[in-house]
């Protein structure tokens, strides 16, 4: 916090949970029943053949289509939200005619909704809200915006209905607030920003957020040049504090992030997980040509040569305090092979907002459904699906030969552990609960627990077919997994079924 505004270190001292931070010097961390992912390291002491390893979602079917008169070759800025049993979205319709050979002209931005019930089949409803062209006959639910629009659902316990839903867009000045009784019917609360520094051309975003009694928004910006992320907070959604950049480590020299999509985690509400839009620029080079649709990047190019040139993909990172964050270098998502299309400025922007759907494999548990967009600036721009397991987006992973993961002193509640983990056939996991020394626990040593092996969620360890660890529960113990062939993703202490 060194040289930080004086006001900002005590606006983040109040906003951030205790039980999320790691523990004192020599204090064993809290983690209560918390589900423990291992996107961080904060409970790893040691590692034996095991190493970390970041987990990529799967491409899946195309499950939307900008292809409406109002939509075009630029939508962008996507938001979903689970609510009431079905899928809600708002994104950005948008078109730029940078090829003299499109039909298509230029238009203003609309927000536009869409809804599924699946996550893969969605419909546009004919709101009848918007004129455009003559018609309201569309999904328009806001119009001639300067640029992005990101909602979200207010669960401020005091939000009057008229407010429920809030969301922040970009004006020439700042950040504007608006409100709206039902995500469709929107007004702008005020004319005036309600954050003026910062750059904010974006995706910003905005949330209530109940552990701390605070609103936060993630807002774009830059330090040098270079773009960067941001964090304000708010009592009140009209008064905020100077927006600071997020410390993210490990420092890239010249990285810069696009869009962040950061919120907290609902499994694991006391961790915040980003998913930022990481942005290269690369000049002319026989590789650049040799990237696909060359005439388009050089159309694009006489627009601004970035434009042409620049590439994006997605990176992943994690939080306790939704200030420091722990970023994975590698690409979380990568642009893939090299089609029509692909390898543009553009590629690999997320929807913000993780929804779980079912599985096409019949019996198999829900898994994340990611949407991010692809064909950027073509005609033919759509939303493509990704999964990825819940909880799946680093694994503790260990060869055949075997390896060790032993945590860091800590004290859970709960009456049995359980695990989201998964194995090969000839794979295994086993567990150990061991004192604060490492000295295993009676009952609870390696050889004393039934081995493990399969695909679950949320298995629950036992030693010698029994799966009670409530002895222990409030006293200084460690965790040490034995993998074989097998990926640990995370664990948690439950009340007994």
């Amino acid at each position: 916090m060194k040289d930080r505004p004086l006001s900002f270190v005590l606006w983040l001292a109040v906003c951030t949970s205790s039980s999320a931070l790691p523990a004192a010097d020599g204090m064993p961390i809290d983690i209560g029943s918390r589900r423990e992912l291992f996107v961080d390291d904060l409970l790893v002491d040691q590692m034996h053949n095991v190493r970390l390893e970041l987990q990529h979602p799967q491409p899946q079917e195309i499950v939307f289509a900008c292809d409406q008169p109002w939509e075009g070759n630029t939508c962008i800025y996507f938001r979903i939200l689970t609510e009431a049993g079905k899928f809600r979205m708002w994104y950005q319709g948008a078109h730029w005619q940078l090829d003299p050979a499109d039909p298509k002209k230029t238009h203003p931005y609309h927000i536009c909704y869409a809804e599924s019930t699946d996550g893969i089949r969605w419909t546009r409803p004919v709101l009848g809200l918007i004129e455009v062209d003559g018609s309201s006959a569309n999904n328009i639910v806001v119009t001639g915006v300067y640029d992005n629009f990101t909602p979200f659902r207010d669960e401020h316990p005091s939000c009057p209905p008229q407010a429920r839903y809030k969301a922040i867009g970009q004006s020439k000045d700042g950040l504007i607030a608006w409100q709206s009784p039902d995500g469709l019917r929107w007004e702008r609360l005020g004319d005036q920003p309600i954050i003026k520094q910062g750059a904010f051309d974006s995706q910003n975003v905005a949330f209530w957020d109940p552990p701390t009694g605070k609103y936060r928004a993630y807002v774009r910006d830059f330090h040098e040049g270079l773009r960067d992320i941001r964090l304000a907070f708010s009592d009140d959604f009209k008064n905020w504090t100077v927006p600071e950049r997020l410390q993210v480590d490990p420092p890239l020299p010249n990285e810069q992030f696009y869009t962040n999509c950061i919120g907290r985690y609902e499994r694991a509400p006391h961790l915040f997980l980003g998913f930022p839009v990481r942005y290269v620029e690369r000049p002319w080079s026989p590789s650049m040509r040799a990237l696909p649709d060359l005439e388009h990047r050089r159309i694009r190019a006489k627009a601004g040569e970035r434009i042409g040139t620049a590439i994006t993909d997605g990176v992943f990172m994690s939080s306790r305090d939704g200030f420091h964050f722990r970023r994975w270098p590698e690409a979380f998502l990568r642009i893939g092979p090299e089609r029509p299309g692909s390898w543009v400025y553009g590629d690999c922007y997320p929807a913000h907002g993780l929804i779980e759907t079912a599985s096409k494999m019949p019996g198999a548990p829900k898994e994340f459904s990611f949407f991010v967009a692809e064909q950027y600036w073509r005609s033919e721009e759509a939303i493509r699906r990704f999964t990825l397991r819940l909880d799946g987006f680093v694994a503790a992973k260990a060869p055949l030969d075997g390896g060790e993961l032993i945590t860091k002193p800590f004290v859970y509640s709960g009456q049995r552990l359980t695990v989201n983990f998964a194995t090969s056939a000839a794979g295994s996991l086993h567990a150990e609960l061991a004192d604060q020394d490492g000295k295993p626990l009676p009952g609870f040593s390696l050889a004393e627990c039934d081995e493990q092996f399969g695909d679950s969620l949320d298995r629950t360890v036992t030693w010698k077919e029994s799966a009670d660890v409530s002895a222990h529960v409030g006293k200084t113990v460690r965790l040490r997994f034995r993998l074989r062939d097998a990926e640990l993703y995370a664990f948690q202490f439950v009340a007994s079924p």
